[in-house]
C-alpha cells in the first residue's frame, strides 16, 4: 500500500526535470564512480540544490556532505545510487523515507546475473512502489536533459565537454556504454540531443515510459531507440502509431536479430529478444527507421532532425575524384539504390559549368568550369550550381558527396552546406581526405551536418531512408472468416486446415478424403484426369518427406497401386495406421508461393507470403505483416519478394494476377484477427499461381484454446 503522505509517484517528465539532485555515493576521489559523477554535474550544473551524501564525509568537491539522504535540508526529486550491491536495499528505504521522488540505480548485479539477483531487484522494486518513488534502473549509466543541463550519467565522455549538447535526437537506450558512444560520436558530427536515458533492466520505469515521453516531449524532434527486448509490445507498437500521428520520426537500432544475437541481449540485460521478423514488420508498418548499428541510426538521425527525407532510392553521387564517384556508383545496387537519370531540363541546368560528356551523375568536381557566370541565387559558384541543380531533379531522392584531397576542400563543403540547407533531401558527406580533411570536418561538425568516415556507412544510411515507407494504420477487419466450429485443437490435418482455408473464402485445388483406396479410386474418377494422392494423419506433418504424396496418378489401378505405396511408407515412418487419403486435382502452376500466419508471443498474428514449393526453406525470400493487412500492405509485401519477377512475366511466363494473390493475404489476416489467437500457425504451401488463377494446393495448420 502507499504511504498516504508521501507525493503521488512523479511523472517522466518531472523525473527529467528534477529541482533538486542527491548522490547517494557521492566521494571526493574522481577515479571513483561517485567522484566522477559529482564533478561531472558539478561541471554541467542545474539549476537547484545538489547534495552529495557519504557517510564519512561532512564536505565534498566544495559541497556539505550529508550522512543520509534523510539528513538533506530539502526536498529531493531524484536520488541517483551508486553504491554497492548489498547497500541498495537500504538506499531505497531512504528514498522511500525521505519521498524521493525517483531512484536512479546505477549499481549493477541484479537480473543480469542470474535468479537470485533478479529476486533481489523485485523485491526492491516492490519496496520502492510501496513508498511512492519510482525507480530507473539497477544497471544502467544514467541519463542526460541537455535543455535540462542535467548530467545525471557516469558516461566518461561528460568529462570531456565544456557544454552539454542541446539539440532535438532524444534518445533512450538499454546499453548504458551505447548511449554515451552516441554522445561522444554526436558531438564529434554536431549532433545534438534533447534527453538521452539508459534504462538497464527497466526494473520499474521502462523504455516505453520514456519512448512515450519524448513523443510528447516539444524539445524533441527525432527519437532514437537503442533495443535489445520487447518489454510490453502491445504498448510499444501503440507508441509507434502515436508517433507516427504525431509525424515524429522514429529511429531505431536493435540486437538479437540473429539467435547469437539475441542470446548476448539477455545476458547483457536480461532482456530476452523477440523474434526480429515479427519486430522489422511491425516497425515498417508504422514507418520505423531501423539501422544496423547505433552510428547508422545517429547519422540517420541527425538528417531526420535537419528536416530531410529521401524522395526515393535514386542516389545522386558527387565527387573530386572520377574513380571514387564511379565506385560509389558501383556500390549502389547492393543497396538497393540506382544512379537516377538526370532530366534534358537538368543537363541544360548543369550545361554552363560541366562539359557535355560530364552532365551526368556522377558528377566529377574536377571537370567543373570555375570560370562560368554565377547564380546570384545559389552560394559556391559553380560546385554550389552542380549540387542544386543535380540535388532538385525529380529522380534524385539523396545525394552522396565524397571528399577527397582535392585542393580548397572548404571551399567545396562550404558550397555544399548552402546547397544541402537549400534541399529537403538528404545530402551525405563522406570525409574520405584523412587528416587533410579536418578543415572541412570542423565545418560540417558546426553546421550540424555531420559527415561519414566511410562510403559503405553512408550508403547504409541512405538506403535506410530510401526504403522506409510511410506509416500505415492497420487495416480494419475485413469480412467474417470464423474457424469451424468442429475443428478440434493441435496439429490439423490437412482435410481439415483445407476447411479452415475455404472458411476464409480463399480457393484451394479440387479435393476429396478418401478413408481407403477404394473410396480414393472413387474420388479419383469424380475429379477425372491425373490427381495427386496424400497421406492424412496427425502423425506426419511433412509429407512429402516420408513418401506420403504420390503425384500424376492416373487411372484406377495406379490409384490403388499409389495408396498402397504410401500406407508402406507410412509405416516405415513409424505411422502404422493413416486415417485416410486426401486425393486432389492436378494443376499446371507457373510460380507456387506460400502464404501462411504465424502468432508471434509478444506481437500477435502476422501473415506471410514468399518463394514457395519445397525451396522455401533454402530460398528464405518472404514477407511478414501484422494482421489484418490491407490490400495495398499485400501489394506492398509482394513488391519486396526478391521472386517478384516469376510473378510477372520473367522469360515469357504469364503474369499473375497480383491483386488476386494480395486477397488470399487480406484474407488470412482477417481469419489470423478473427480467430482471437486460437490460429496458432497456418501454411499454405505450395498456393499456385497461373495466370490470373490462384488456389492453395496444400495446407497445415495447428489451432490452440
Amino acid at each position: 500500500m502507499n504511504n498516504p503522505l508521501l507525493p503521488p509517484s512523479r511523472t517522466v517528465r518531472e523525473i527529467l526535470h528534477p529541482q533538486s539532485v542527491a548522490i547517494v555515493g557521492a566521494s571526493g576521489d574522481e577515479q571513483k564512480w561517485g567522484g566522477r559523477l559529482l564533478r561531472y554535474m558539478l561541471r554541467h550544473r542545474h539549476d537547484g540544490p545538489l547534495y552529495p551524501i557519504n557517510a564519512r564525509a561532512t564536505e565534498l568537491m566544495g559541497l556539505p556532505a550529508y550522512a543520509s539522504l534523510r539528513d538533506c535540508p530539502g526536498p529531493v526529486d531524484l536520488a541517483i545510487l551508486l553504491v554497492p550491491r548489498d547497500h541498495v536495499r537500504a538506499a531505497v528505504e531512504d528514498c522511500v523515507a525521505k519521498g524521493v521522488g525517483c531512484a536512479l540505480c546505477i549499481t549493477a548485479g541484479f537480473a543480469e546475473t542470474g535468479p537470485r539477483g533478479r529476486a533481489d531487484e523485485e523485491e526492491i522494486v516492490a519496496l520502492a512502489r510501496a513508498g511512492g518513488v519510482r525507480l530507473i534502473g539497477p544497471n544502467c549509466m544514467g541519463l542526460m536533459n541537455a535543455h535540462h543541463n542535467l548530467c545525471a550519467t557516469t558516461g566518461v565522455v561528460m568529462g570531456t565537454l565544456d557544454k552539454l549538447p542541446a539539440g532535438g535526437i532524444g534518445m533512450a537506450s538499454q546499453s548504458g556504454a551505447l548511449m554515451g558512444a552516441m554522445i561522444s560520436r554526436g558531438i564529434d558530427i554536431g549532433a545534438g540531443f534533447s534527453s538521452t536515458v539508459s534504462v538497464g533492466n527497466q526494473a520499474d520505469l521502462d523504455l516505453n515510459d520514456f519512448f512515450e515521453y519524448l513523443i510528447d516531449d516539444p524539445r524533441t524532434d527525432v527519437i532514437s531507440l537503442y533495443m535489445e527486448g520487447v518489454k510490453d509490445a502491445p504498448r510499444f507498437t501503440a507508441l509507434l502509431a502515436k508517433a507516427a500521428a504525431a509525424g515524429k520520426p522514429v529511429c531505431i537500432a536493435k540486437s538479437g536479430r540473429s539467435e547469437a544475437g539475441a542470446k548476448a541481449a539477455a545476458s547483457h540485460t536480461a532482456s530476452l529478444a523477440g523474434a526480429w521478423p515479427a519486430f522489422e514488420a511491425t516497425c515498417r508498418r508504422w514507418g520505423v527507421y531501423l539501422f544496423e548499428t547505433i552510428y547508422d541510426l545517429l547519422q540517420g538521425a541527425l538528417l531526420l532532425q535537419r528536416g530531410k527525407r529521401a524522395a526515393g532510392n535514386g542516389v545522386a553521387i558527387f565527387s573530386g575524384s572520377g574513380g571514387g564517384g564511379a565506385l560509389l556508383t558501383d556500390a549502389l545496387e547492393a543497396h538497393g539504390l540506382a544512379p537516377p537519370e538526370l532530366s534534358d531540363a537538368t543537363r541544360q541546368a548543369v550545361a554552363a559549368v560541366l562539359p557535355a560528356t560530364h552532365r551526368q551523375l556522377p558528377f566529377d568536381f574536377g571537370m567543373l568550369n570555375h570560370a562560368a557566370p554565377p547564380d546570384p541565387e545559389v552560394a559556391g559558384g559553380s560546385i554550389g550550381i552542380a549540387l542544386d541543380r543535380a540535388m532538385r531533379d525529380a529522380a534524385v531522392g539523396a545525394g552522396i558527396l565524397l571528399l577527397t584531397t582535392q585542393p580548397g576542400q572548404e571551399n567545396v563543403v562550404r558550397a555544399a552546406i548552402a546547397a544541402a540547407d537549400r534541399s529537403d533531401k538528404p545530402l551525405l558527406f563522406v570525409q574520405g581526405a584523412g587528416n587533410h580533411g579536418d578543415i572541412a570536418r570542423r565545418m560540417l561538425r558546426e553546421a550540424g551536418h555531420g559527415y561519414f568516415d566511410s562510403p559503405h556507412d553512408a550508403l547504409k544510411v541512405a538506403a535506410v531512408l530510401a526504403h522506409r515507407e510511410a506509416p500505415e494504420p492497420a487495416a480494419a477487419p475485413g469480412r467474417d472468416a470464423a474457424i469451424p466450429a468442429d475443428l478440434a485443437d493441435g496439429f490439423l490435418t490437412e482435410p481439415d486446415a483445407r476447411r479452415l482455408v475455404e472458411a476464409a473464402s480463399i480457393p484451394t485445388t479440387a479435393w476429396r478424403f478418401a478413408l481407403d483406396a477404394q473410396a480414393a479410386v472413387q474420388a479419383g474418377q469424380a475429379l477425372g484426369g491425373p490427381v495427386a494422392i496424400k497421406a492424412v494423419s496427425a502423425r506426419i506433418v511433412h509429407k512429402s518427406d516420408v513418401g506420403g504424396v504420390k503425384l500424376g496418378v492416373h487411372g484406377d489401378d495406379a490409384v490403388r497401386a499409389a495408396c498402397a505405396q504410401i500406407a508402406e511408407a507410412a509405416r516405415a515412418a513409424g505411422v502404422d495406421r493413416l486415417d485416410g487419403y486426401l486425393v486432389t486435382e492436378m494443376w499446371r502452376a507457373d510460380a507456387e508461393l506460400i502464404l501462411g500466419v504465424q502468432h508471434d508471443p509478444d506481437f500477435g498474428p502476422f501473415v506471410m507470403v514468399g518463394a514457395g514449393g519445397v525451396l522455401v526453406e533454402l530460398m528464405k525470400d518472404v514477407q511478414l505483416a501484422p494482421a489484418p493487412v490491407s490490400h495495398a500492405a499485400a501489394r506492398a509485401m509482394l513488391g519486396r519478394l526478391r521472386s517478384l519477377p516469376l510473378l510477372t512475366g520473367y522469360r515469357g511466363r504469364p503474369a499473375a494476377d497480383l491483386d488476386a494473390i494480395a486477397d488470399v493475404i487480406v484474407r488470412l489476416g482477417d481469419l489470423a484477427l478473427a480467430s482471437r489467437g486460437r490460429l496458432r500457425e497456418l501454411d499454405i504451401n505450395p498456393l499456385f499461381v497461373a495466370g490470373p488463377r490462384v488456389a492453395a494446393a496444400d495446407a497445415r495448420a495447428t489451432l490452440a484454446s
